[in-house]
């Protein structure tokens, strides 16, 4: 046996007061927003008001409300969900085109300086890149590998002497 319990105003009338709230409440479990909550039910009620007459009900109405109101959140996720994949896709295109010259110049550098630090001494290498890239201080250097602050400040002055001497050749760099 199918229900038809939407066929009249009245009858839908006498089921959108008695289950509204007890939906809200239901959905508001899940999305933690009363006003969405509140939103979602009036669009499964509209649903329902829409498709009354295609509407059978094998269950009991309580049931079917529930279930009714459970897909239309999940379809409100979805389409959310979509619209947020959608933004960041587009900021993900914008954050590409406008990749500043700047940040590319870094990582440049970067990667040449880290190229010609491979002709350096190590330990040199390792005092300079505590200093330039790590962001010690000569202090903290010295204490750490428990040498004097000039020596520490020797070998980062004969790295960034080698450094000008092996990138001569890159104007680009020093702009």
């Amino acid at each position: 046996m199918s229900l038809k319990p939407f066929s009249t105003p009245q009858a839908f009338e006498v089921l959108f007061k008695e289950y509204f709230l007890a939906l809200v409440n239901f959905i508001n479990k899940y999305i933690d927003d009363i006003e969405l909550s509140r939103d979602i039910i009036q669009n499964t009620f509209l649903k329902l008001w829409k498709n009354r007459d295609k509407i059978e009900i094998q269950t009991s109405v309580k049931s079917y409300l529930y279930q009714i109101a459970k897909n239309t959140m999940l379809d409100y996720i979805r389409a959310e969900a979509k619209k947020k994949t959608e933004n960041l896709d587009s900021i993900e295109v914008e954050v590409i085109e406008d990749i500043s010259e700047e940040v590319f110049d870094a990582y440049l550098v970067r990667s040449l300086v880290e190229h010609s630090l491979k002709s350096v001494k190590s330990k040199q290498r390792e005092i300079f890149i505590l200093n330039k890239f790590e962001g010690l201080s000569y202090d903290e250097i010295a204490t750490y590998l428990n040498i004097s602050k000039r020596m520490v400040d020797y070998n980062v002055n004969a790295v960034m002497k080698h450094l000008k001497e092996d990138l001569k050749d890159r104007p680009e760099l020093f702009n």
